[in-house]
């Protein structure tokens, strides 16, 4: 299928690894220009060489989502190399360090915050684009009443974004904008939280495959390909949805 991303302009927020750097490689193996932020150096520097090699045409700079003039610095920048904005991918999240009230405030800012911030850097800029999309990365921790406790907060975050996203979907309609949300369950990547859980805490690790139905956890690559999808004109007549890739792990009937 030709998802008709062949000279797409796209930001996608934390790009340097995981479902990020899925999501970014998809498009640019679909023909996209991509510019791209991530508070690591290292690992953003060898995202970024990897697609000049394949000769993508794509942008980054390290940058913190969480300070706003630095991001809206970032922002702007971004799409003036990219020549305008067509679809703005919102995937940044981080691991939440603080306790008690603090860490309430911190998923705030890490996990609907910032995606808030990026919308409204984005909306002047894709009222002019071409079959403009928002995709958000949410998490099935939204719907879940028996997450881990490390992710509570986070939970009741990604449910916020997920209101305001189909909030978003209804009022962007008269704009032909089109707003989606991708929620993975546990995704294994290298160098990630269940690469961790992996290697020091087998057990909970094989409790979280034993949630799928087919007993494993997902890939950054099945994350991208839907939200690749979501995010492309083949997916012309789809805006405020929610798609879970999380292997049936939710139990639920999904209307």
């Amino acid at each position: 299928m030709d998802l008709g991303l062949t000279n797409k302009r796209v930001i996608v927020t934390g790009g340097s690894r995981g479902i990020g750097h899925a999501i970014a490689d998809s498009f640019i193996n679909d023909g996209a220009a991509i510019a791209t932020c991530a508070r690591g150096k290292e690992a953003l520097a060898k995202a970024l060489n990897q697609w000049h090699n394949q000769g993508a045409t794509a942008f980054g700079s390290s940058v913190d989502v969480s300070e706003p003039e630095a991001f809206a610095s970032w922002f702007e920048s971004a799409v003036e190399q990219l020549g305008g904005l067509d679809i703005l991918v919102s995937n940044v999240t981080s691991m939440n360090e603080f306790t008690g009230l603090d860490r309430w405030k911190q998923a705030f800012e890490a996990d609907l915050l910032q995606h808030i911030r990026a919308t409204e850097l984005a909306l002047p800029h894709l009222k002019n684009g071409k079959q403009p999309a928002i995709v958000y990365i949410a998490s099935i921790a939204s719907i879940m009443t028996a997450n881990m406790p490390t992710e509570t907060e986070y939970g009741a975050m990604k449910a916020a974004l997920i209101s305001y996203a189909n909030q978003l979907a209804n009022k962007l309609g008269k704009d032909n904008i089109r707003v989606n949300l991708v929620s993975p369950g546990p995704i294994y990547h290298e160098n990630g939280f269940w690469q961790g859980v992996e290697k020091y805490k087998p057990e909970l690790f094989k409790r979280a495959e034993a949630l799928s139905v087919f007993n494993r956890l997902g890939t950054s690559q099945e994350v991208a390909n839907a939200a690749v999808f979501l995010a492309s004109p083949a997916a012309s007549n789809v805006t405020g949805t929610n798609l879970r890739v999380d292997g049936g792990t939710i139990k639920t009937v999904n209307f």
